[in-house]
């Protein structure tokens, strides 16, 4: 079969490596960036620059071709200009209704659309038959795009309009999209209904439009039309990130339009997602963001310290995040645990400098070691039963510590007694002098 794929962005570039893979079709893409012409030789069979609302370049792409795909979309940040958004989706179907009499081979056009135009429906459910009212200019850009394109549909020639949901996939991690998010305090309850489709989808979809000979409107979203506040508790439970705190009674001036977009159409014509719903790795990224945003908390806290941690309190392994500020005070402890050698201790800095002592039964230090994420030590294993304490040598250090579990708070530190209690001067005064060991050790 003979194919066009009007632009090369991020799905029309993924629908034609997809048809390439397979080898059963004859691909032409274009672009409409001389700059890209080059790395795309190779992902089709035939590259053209085209400005798909020209109509001589339009025709020149479409010859001879059996199958229209449009994946065109706006460049860059020009994603909000309503105006270029008409020359991008409406004026390539005005063009093209003026050359339909000169493609007689032209039997399908496929259009990828958005299900954005449905507007905000207040959480009610959507389907094809649901008469669109857009929100915005771009959404009554995007419903006359439609209109235009239902003009060229005749006994010889089907339309189909897929209706995507919000694209995630390679390229737009969702993960990475919502991290910034987690821990902050949000306006409103979150409880807007939000239509996700993988990029996989997206491409699986168009596949399929053209080889079924789909001729109608089909909405292409995930299963699970989920609300905002459960994405990201979903997120939060899966990365062990900070939870969003929600005020309900606050209104969002940035709310996302509510809507719950239903795919019946799209299963009843056979066609079965590979991710019909969102799912986070269940990982959690030591990235500078969560350095940060433990290191912040540290700052803030009286103590001067706080932990992160990545397990939970009946796990085998204890593994958190310590973030310690300058003047945190950590009275000289040992570990011990029932069965031998589980006692140890293992300190890795991910950031900043942090100063270890250990100490004898009597208090006094028997080794100081600097630690710091730039080398040349960046961390130790401390056997069990050996007194230490750690002092922040620089602003916002953070250690990865590993020990053994589960934790038992009042079992799991045993305290040098001669040494003061956090809170107290004295336990300022002792901090102050630990810190002093490290000045001028060439560091």
């Amino acid at each position: 079969m003979r194919i066009t794929i009007i632009g090369s962005g991020y799905v029309g570039l993924a629908l034609a490596r997809h048809w390439r893979r397979e080898g059963q079709h004859q691909i032409s893409l274009t672009t409409t960036r001389a700059a890209r012409l080059e790395s795309l030789h190779g992902q089709a069979d035939r590259v053209l620059l085209t400005r798909a609302d020209d109509p001589d370049q339009l025709r020149q792409a479409l010859e001879g071709a059996e199958v229209a795909v449009f994946c065109q979309a706006p460049r860059g940040d020009r994603l909000v200009d309503p105006g270029v958004y008409r020359t991008t989706y409406c004026d390539p179907f005005v063009a093209l209704q003026g050359l339909l009499q000169a493609l007689p081979a032209l039997s399908q056009i496929v259009y990828a659309g958005s299900g954005s135009l449905y507007g905000d429906t207040g959480g009610a459910w959507v389907d094809e038959d649901t008469p669109p009212q857009p929100r915005d200019g771009h959404g009554e850009v995007l419903l006359e795009a439609e209109q235009l394109l239902s003009a060229c549909r005749s006994p010889q020639r089907r339309v189909c309009v897929l209706r995507f949901g919000a694209l995630y996939g390679p390229g737009r991690d969702l993960l990475r999209r919502l991290t910034p998010l987690a821990g902050t305090t949000r306006a409103g309850g979150g409880q807007e209904h939000c239509g996700w489709l993988h990029r996989d989808d997206a491409v699986g979809a168009l596949a399929a439009a053209v080889q079924q000979g789909w001729d109608q409107t089909v909405n292409v979203v995930d299963d699970e039309p989920c609300t905002v506040a459960m994405l990201m508790a979903r997120l939060a439970d899966a990365t062990g990130l900070e939870p969003v705190t929600w005020r309900p009674h606050e209104p969002d001036a940035a709310a996302r339009p509510d809507r719950r977009v239903s795919n019946r159409r799209l299963h009843q014509l056979g066609y079965r997602l590979q991710h019909p719903r969102v799912v986070f790795p269940r990982l959690v990224a030591l990235d500078d963001a969560l350095l940060g945003a433990v290191s912040a908390r540290a700052a803030a806290s009286g103590r001067r310290r706080m932990n992160h941690n990545l397990h939970h309190h009946d796990d085998a392994v204890q593994r958190f995040l310590n973030a310690l500020q300058p003047g945190t005070y950590v009275r000289p402890h040992r570990h011990r645990r029932e069965t031998p050698g589980a006692g140890f201790e293992c300190f890795v800095v991910l950031q900043g400098s942090i100063g270890l002592l250990v100490l004898d039964a009597a208090g006094l230090v028997i080794h100081s070691q600097r630690l710091q994420a730039g080398g040349p030590v960046h961390g130790v294993e401390l056997a069990e039963d050996q007194f230490h304490t750690l002092v922040a040598l620089s602003p916002d250090a953070v250690l990865l510590e590993l020990k053994q579990g589960p934790y038992r708070p009042t079992e799991d530190k045993d305290f040098l007694a001669s040494f003061p209690a956090e809170g107290t001067p004295a336990a300022a005064a002792q901090e102050r002098c630990w810190r002093a060991l490290f000045e001028g050790d060439g560091r």
